[in-house]
């Protein structure tokens, strides 16, 4: 198992998904839908806080609004409690129902999160789920003991995990020559392996001070491998990323189709730091991944984000 999350969809969920499915005749792919979402919204319950201002709330993040309208009382306890596993579980069910499943599943994601990344977030890891029979990766850890991720990246898809918040070193062989080996988020730790290694490049910084984005360990500054040159190395990791040197002088999206997981590249045209030798006086392809709070400890360490998005690998 390698760059993905570990573990599967909590066992102690399965029924409620499968009964509420049935309850709501949501057919075969109820199961794995209700467990998507629930993992996409709140990591199956493991982070209920809503950062975004929205009001949402609870283990499934209903409206209060629309949980007015949904809300079920599904444990018979007497009371509807968005934050209640069974209630959540059963509302989202009834909402998505009552919004076009299962006869029309992609208007009844959207209905329920306005945003095609999120229906193509939630149909991936549905799939995912079904596939392995609701044993699925998708646990609440990233685990990669042997230093070397391997696999194949979907660059156009991303993960939102919240858990583990904590910082992991980067294995050794992969840092610039006399560069002590680094942290990073332990969340993009298995994303910047699989970039270092398919790319033959090695890191200059990570997760150290003096740095505007680097303090929360979500970014790399990275340089070709020995012996290797810039275009075949960095640039092309760039704009398999999303870089053009047409967008170069900003560097984010939505001038730069970056993919979903990624936040900013500085590469040449951005500034003189930033590029190969030819465009940059501190030559290094940088690359911040998305977070909750994307630069907010600049040039200061400080500790992971609540979120960040990382590619998947398979």
């Amino acid at each position: 198992m390698t760059g993905t999350l570990k573990g599967g969809v909590p066992k102690k969920f399965v029924p409620i998904y499968t009964t509420a499915a049935t309850e709501y005749k949501l057919g075969p792919k109820g199961p794995a839908m209700l467990a998507s979402i629930h993992f996409n919204e709140t990591s199956f319950g493991t982070n209920t806080n809503n950062t975004t201002g929205s009001g949402a709330e609870g283990q499934m993040m209903f409206m209060p609004e629309t949980w007015a309208g949904y809300g079920v009382d599904a444990n018979g306890d007497g009371k509807k409690d968005p934050f209640d596993p069974e209630d959540a579980i059963f509302a989202a069910a009834r909402y998505l129902s009552a919004s076009g499943a299962p006869g029309n599943w992609h208007d009844a994601i959207f209905a329920y999160n306005h945003a095609e990344w999120y229906v193509e977030r939630v149909f991936e890891d549905a799939r995912r789920f079904q596939g392995a029979g609701m044993d699925a990766v998708a646990g609440d850890e990233f685990g990669e003991p042997c230093g070397s991720v391997g696999g194949n990246a979907m660059l156009h898809h991303a993960q939102r995990p919240f858990q583990p918040r904590k910082f992991k070193l980067l294995p050794q062989r992969l840092m610039a020559p006399e560069r002590a080996a680094e942290e990073v988020d332990a969340r993009i730790w298995s994303n910047a392996v699989w970039l270092l290694e398919t790319y033959n490049l090695q890191v200059s910084a990570a997760r150290e001070a003096g740095h505007k984005t680097h303090g929360d360990g979500t970014a790399m500054d990275m340089v070709p491998a020995s012996g290797r040159g810039w275009d075949g190395t960095a640039k092309r990791a760039a704009e398999d990323l999303g870089w053009s040197e047409g967008c170069a002088e900003s560097g984010v999206k939505p001038v730069c189709k970056l993919i979903p997981a990624i936040h900013f590249i500085g590469y040449n045209g951005y500034d003189d730091l930033h590029g190969d030798p030819q465009h940059s006086s501190l030559p290094h392809l940088h690359v911040s991944w998305e977070s909750s709070g994307y630069g907010s400890c600049p040039l200061v360490l400080c500790g992971p984000q609540e979120w960040v998005m990382a590619f998947p690998l398979a």
